[in-house]
């Protein structure tokens, strides 16, 4: 290679590092934020499917009913969720004399401005414990 040809290859690498720099960083940066809010979105689930089942334990307890199950997955919300899981709800919609159904639901925090916390909902449900005698 001539001592030109050199010169002119070493001066049309000039700042090729900074461009690629600057396409490359916000791809990263999406990412590592799209990873990020997975994993807030999966923790505040997380919470309400634990809440939902501590409310199914509760509720199917002999002669416990819906609303103690409502109250102890409302009691599992206060204690955890804290800014995680924002608008919650516990329902027993679907909840009968044989069965005990509790959903949560709430929003996961978003960490992208402009765009709305993300929907959250849990189900659990249950067979009410009761006694019988044998056949």
């Amino acid at each position: 290679m001539h001592r030109w040809q050199q010169a002119w290859s070493q001066a049309g690498d000039r700042g090729f590092t900074a461009i690629q720099t600057a396409i490359v960083m916000p791809v990263v940066l999406m990412v590592f934020i799209a990873a990020l809010q997975a994993a807030l979105w999966g923790y505040a689930r997380n919470i309400a499917q634990s809440a939902a089942r501590e409310g199914v334990t509760a509720g199917r307890m002999y002669g416990a009913g819906a609303g103690a199950g409502a109250a102890q997955a409302r009691s599992h919300l206060d204690r955890n969720a804290g800014n995680n899981l924002t608008g919650r709800t516990v329902s027993t919609a679907g909840s009968g004399p044989d069965l005990i159904r509790i959903t949560v639901t709430g929003r996961a925090q978003s960490l992208i401005p402009g765009i709305p916390d993300w929907p959250v909902t849990a189900e659990a449900s249950g067979e009410i414990e009761r006694w019988t005698l044998p056949d």
